[in-house]
């Protein structure tokens, strides 16, 4: 999500946003990267007239492992030896300390990958698991392949999630300044056109579950419209109209957020809450904590939008982002970590927007990039990597971070692509 430009009177009484300690926004890009195991998948082994199948499953396989940042991958040499029993000894004077075996069984239409993990520095089989495929020209076989990426990821990291099973919606702009809604699987294939009915698109929303994603339009005659899409079914409901409606984001239990006209303001209304904000300048850009307790938004009461937390019960919002008086200190498009821990933001550094994370009660910020302009942040739901548009000398792309160890990659290049949002793992179908 991200700040548009929108320029209006408030009036009335409000009540003003809580101000901080003056500070400076000039910070070093600041990362700590831990100890790496080293991981190395075997060639997936198949019966015949499968090898079709095992070889696109090694190649994702080993990409996904790959884009987890948590391993250093070894590639195999062709000529070592991979039939029968694993040669811990082997591999493990190459450094291997975990090992990726695989195989494929049943049939074309009805595939079964095998997929299992041994912790080479013990000789021993850590955990195997068999996962069915739909056939190769199944929209759903990548996905299924991911989704045994991620157990290998969560059985060697005592559980913590993985990411290949997930996509990213994002809005594309076209050069007549039309623009449409996509989404894309986290490893940049499969590229989708999701329907929207028409009309400029704003602001795509996954919901907890990944089956649907919100988003706001705005037709010819500049009304704005907030949009469910069923990605199961393919259906769409309109839930709400207004002069105003933008940036709408889901709490954990699945209720929508989002900023709408009033007053002669904009403000950030919950459903089944009502207003949550009264601000002097415009709230957008609503995330929630995970416990649902607290909620960042953006406001602009000193005419520069900072970034604000405040619980959801009520009480005085508090600006975690920097603002420097007399200087062009913007912080915008919040997005709360789904681990809780960090809130991501963008906020102008230098000559442009940078991508900055902070601890929810404002210490410990940290600068992620430095070069050209990045905005819209996203958390995937690791909570380590984050998805984000930028903007340099070589033109538009989307972009994801490792925020550990600071690696990244282009996702998409080429187009217009922004205001990005990273699903949760995605359930079987989606």
């Amino acid at each position: 999500m991200t700040r548009l430009a929108i320029v209006m009177f408030i009036v009335g009484s409000v009540v003003p946003l809580a101000a901080q300690e003056e500070g400076d926004v000039r910070l070093g890009i600041t990362y700590q990267p831990g100890y790496v195991p080293a991981l190395v998948v075997a060639p997936v082994a198949s019966r015949p007239g499968l090898e079709a199948i095992a070889d696109l499953a090694e190649d994702i396989l080993r990409r996904d492992l790959d884009f987890s940042d948590r391993f250093e991958i070894i590639t195999p040499s062709d000529a070592l030896p991979t039939n029968g029993p694993p040669n811990y000894q082997l591999w493990n004077q190459m450094g291997a300390v975990w090992l990726v075996t695989a195989d494929v069984s049943g049939s074309g239409a009805s595939p079964i990958l095998r997929v299992g993990l041994h912790d080479v520095v013990y000789g021993r089989l850590e955990n195997v698991q068999a996962f069915s495929l739909p056939e190769m020209s199944d929209g759903d076989f990548r996905m299924a392949i991911h989704r045994a990426s991620d157990a290998v990821v969560s059985w060697a990291t005592d559980g913590q999630q993985g990411i290949a099973a997930t996509r990213i919606a994002f809005r594309r702009r076209g050069s007549d300044g039309t623009s449409a809604l996509y989404v894309i699987d986290s490893d940049g294939e499969n590229l989708q056109r999701v329907s929207t009915g028409g009309g400029s698109v704003y602001s795509p929303a996954y919901s907890p579950d990944g089956s649907r994603i919100a988003f706001t339009t705005q037709d010819e005659t500049g009304t704005f419209a907030l949009v469910e899409a069923n990605l199961i079914t393919g259906g769409r409901r309109t839930i709400s109209t207004s002069t105003l409606i933008q940036t709408p984001t889901y709490t954990a239990d699945g209720r929508l957020a989002y900023a709408e006209m009033s007053g002669g303001g904009v403000e950030v209304f919950l459903e089944g809450a009502g207003k949550l904000t009264e601000t002097r300048g415009d709230a957008l850009n609503p995330t929630f904590s995970p416990d649902g307790r607290s909620f960042a938004f953006e406001a602009d009461p000193t005419n520069q939008p900072q970034v604000y937390v405040q619980p959801v019960a009520g009480g005085r919002p508090r600006r975690i982002s920097v603002y420097v008086r007399n200087e062009r200190t913007n912080a915008v498009g919040p997005d709360w970590s789904p681990n809780g821990d960090r809130i991501a933001y963008a906020a102008i550094s230098g000559r442009g927007f940078q991508i900055f994370t902070v601890n929810p009660n404002g210490t410990d910020r940290r600068m992620l990039t430095s070069r050209g302009e990045s905005e819209a942040p996203s958390w995937a739901p690791d909570g380590r990597h984050l998805v984000f548009s930028a903007a340099d000398s070589q033109g538009h792309a989307l972009w994801i971070m490792d925020t550990v160890t600071g690696r990244s990659r282009v996702l998409t290049s080429g187009r217009r692509d922004e205001l990005p949002d990273w699903s949760p793992p995605l359930p079987t179908g989606s």
